[in-house]
């Protein structure tokens, strides 16, 4: 008995300090281990490289137009065509009726017969005084005289000419003419109707080319250039339409008006609405992913950039524009080519270092 109570002692005590031992140990294995970092995942920075489209709304319209009206006061006599009809380039339009034209021209026809008469009696005269001085029978001076006459004959007739062909040409201007041909779309006064100089009388648009106009900000227009290519598309039916800047106007106080040509035939009916489709190159612009932004929607949006040695600073940023999954952000620290966490930030804060997954 007193063999087995030494021997139950003596495990008892080898037991004891086996499970001493292994409590020291277990401080001393934490003590030197590594410390477990966050695992991250992270984007790089980049600029955008993509176009901005700007649509606006537009009627296509008859690249010519006019507003046709008479330069003299009348009452309008005759009016030759009907809203819709069809004319050639020189086809008469309309006629108007002003009593003081005519009486014009016959005047002046009269004074250049009058003249003419006067012309041949004087050469006549000259003539006769040049033999009567060449015989020494007259005087040098009737000569001159005859021959100043006669000058100042000369000019009286070249004015009554022109007297004579602006009477003329003020008698067709009563006569309104197509400037070119196209299809009358106004009638804006009936036969028989007093007309004052420039009161318009019927409207007109060319049978070919179509444009239309639009109204850009001012900023826009700015960068706009004459030839430039657009698209322009049928908000009925959908159908696509290629067209290009022809003129360019300035803003002023309001939108500036930009004129685009239609290249296309046939093109678009008159009147048709479209939307017309700009593509300028957008400026440069930060972009990060839309998932690296912590709160953008709230009051305090920013990113988690890395450093070298993948140590967490945090970036206030103003986010922008989304395009695919991209964010446009301005940034005062932020560059192309830095990277920012894009998963895992809940747990992060400013100055813990991190470990980037791949």
């Amino acid at each position: 008995m007193g063999r087995v109570a030494r021997g139950s002692l003596a495990v008892s005590l080898m037991l004891g300090i086996i499970l001493l031992s292994g409590c020291d140990a277990a401080p001393a294995q934490i003590e030197t281990g590594e410390t477990v970092l966050p695992s991250v995942r992270s984007e790089t920075v980049r600029l955008s490289q993509a176009e901005t489209r700007y649509r606006f709304p537009g009627t296509v319209r008859a690249s010519e137009r006019a507003t046709l009206a008479f330069l003299h006061h009348g009452v309008l006599r005759e009016r030759h065509v009907a809203r819709g009809q069809r004319v050639e380039r020189g086809e008469p339009l309309a006629t108007l009726h002003n009593p003081a034209m005519a009486p014009a021209l016959v005047a002046a026809e009269a004074r250049i017969s009058e003249l003419d008469a006067r012309l041949r009696r004087m050469e006549r005269d000259v003539e006769r005084a040049r033999v009567l001085r060449e015989r020494n029978l007259s005087a040098e001076e009737e000569l001159d005289r005859l021959r100043s006459e006669r000058e100042a004959t000369v000019q009286a007739r070249e004015q009554a000419l022109a007297q004579r062909d602006e009477a003329r040409a003020q008698l067709d201007e009563l006569t309104l003419r197509a400037p070119f041909a196209g299809v009358v779309t106004d009638l804006e006064a009936e036969p028989g109707d007093f007309l004052a100089a420039g009161q318009p009388v019927l409207g007109l648009v060319g049978l070919t080319g179509r444009e239309v106009e639009i109204r850009v900000p001012a900023g826009l227009a700015a960068r706009l250039e004459v030839g430039q290519e657009a698209s322009l598309v049928a908000t009925l039916g959908a159908r696509r339409f290629p067209g290009r800047v022809t003129d360019i106007g300035q803003a002023g106080e309001g939108m500036a008006p930009v004129i685009l040509a239609i290249d296309a035939d046939p093109g678009p009916a008159l009147g048709e609405p479209v939307r017309v489709q700009l593509s300028l190159d957008a400026p440069p612009l930060l972009q990060v992913p839309l998932a690296a932004v912590v709160d953008p929607g709230g009051y305090d949006p920013h990113v988690l950039m890395l450093s070298a040695d993948d140590t967490v600073q945090r970036i206030a940023v103003t986010p922008g524009r989304l395009d695919g999954g991209w964010v446009a952000i301005a940034a005062s620290s932020l560059a192309a080519g830095d990277r920012v966490v894009t998963a895992g930030q809940g747990r992060l804060e400013e100055g813990n270092r991190v470990r980037v997954l791949p």
